[in-house]
């Protein structure tokens, strides 16, 4: 099965799904599972403690599968003070994806582009899209309101045709999308790909606690928290594990700036915070059971051309 769109062209994929990069849930058998799917796997190069694992994570990916990966780079050094080194790491080993987000890849898109590897980069507003245009982007991932982790709060409906018209690069849809037909409302509104993120942790291949699988399943959209107060950004969160640690938003910016004054202590924060408390977009409203990762790819891509041959017309 092939769905072919300007995404799914430029990074030579058979399918237009993009397995959104997950703290502490991606790892090789979740990225392996659904690019052999046919769409991307990506898992964010936070999930290593050191450059020297994430080289190795990356090649226990590669003696998997030979189709294209993603690496997920925050460019904030109160985040991620070890980016620079990590990116030395993705170039090094030539992964065919780079996403970047939380700042510009103003200094290192013209060696992601020599280097034979695709940038994307994550955008909640038009300023900040126009300025990764402007810093060499190949194409903009819309994280929309209703997004796991850290999100927008501008509508998908709104969203996606407005950087489209506005900034003409490919646009990828992100929030809130489970299912083949949520996807073919994404691409009607002129998105070129879709950014799954929340689906797929409720999957075997994620190393999701078990608990935290089916706090999915049994979650509504509306028990989803929008909030800065847990990681500094604002983020989506399931509020039952929200719930379970309420000091977390009563000092959590006080964490925040303890955790950012130091490297080490700073990826130590980020690890503590999001493994008490876990993420999640509205997009549990279409989760009700732990599926096998490249089913689920291939299950959306099978309701997204029978909910295009089944439109009225």
């Amino acid at each position: 099965m092939k769905i072919k769109t300007k995404i799914s062209e430029m990074l030579k994929i058979d399918l237009p799904i993009i397995a959104a990069p997950m703290f502490l849930v991606s790892y090789p058998e979740l990225v392996v599972a659904v690019s052999e799917a046919g769409g991307i796997g990506c898992f964010p190069s936070l999930n290593y403690r050191t450059p020297e694992q994430l080289r190795e994570g990356i090649l226990e990916i590669r003696s998997k599968t030979k189709k294209p990966i993603g690496v997920n780079l925050i460019l904030h050094k109160e985040h991620n003070p070890n980016w620079a080194k990590q990116f030395e790491v993705v170039m090094d080993l030539k992964v065919e994806l780079i996403i970047t987000s939380l700042g510009t890849p103003r200094t290192i898109a013209k060696e992601i582009k020599s280097n034979g590897s695709t940038l994307f980069c994550d955008v909640t507003t038009l300023k900040h899209a126009n300025i990764v245009a402007k810093s060499g982007a190949d194409a903009l991932i819309a994280v929309s309101q209703g997004a796991g982790g850290h999100a927008g709060a501008i509508t998908p409906f709104a969203l996606i045709p407005y950087l489209k018209k506005e900034v003409g690069l490919p646009v990828i849809a992100a929030g809130a999308i489970s299912t083949g037909s949520q996807m073919a409302a994404a691409l009607s509104l002129g998105a070129d790909a879709v950014y799954i993120g929340t689906r797929f942790i409720a999957t075997p291949e994620s190393k999701a606690q078990n608990e935290y699988k089916q706090m999915l399943i049994d979650s509504s959209p509306d028990e989803i928290v929008y909030t800065e107060k847990i990681s500094g950004i604002p983020a989506n969160w399931l509020s039952k594990s929200v719930e379970r640690s309420p000091e977390i938003l009563e000092d959590g910016p006080k964490k925040i700036a303890a955790g950012h004054a130091g490297g080490e202590k700073a990826i130590e924060q980020e690890y503590k915070r999001w493994r008490d408390i876990w993420s999640a977009g509205q997009g549990v409203a279409q989760i009700e059971e732990v599926k096998p990762a490249g089913e689920i790819v291939k299950e959306i891509a099978a309701e997204y051309l029978a909910t295009v041959n089944h439109l009225p017309r």
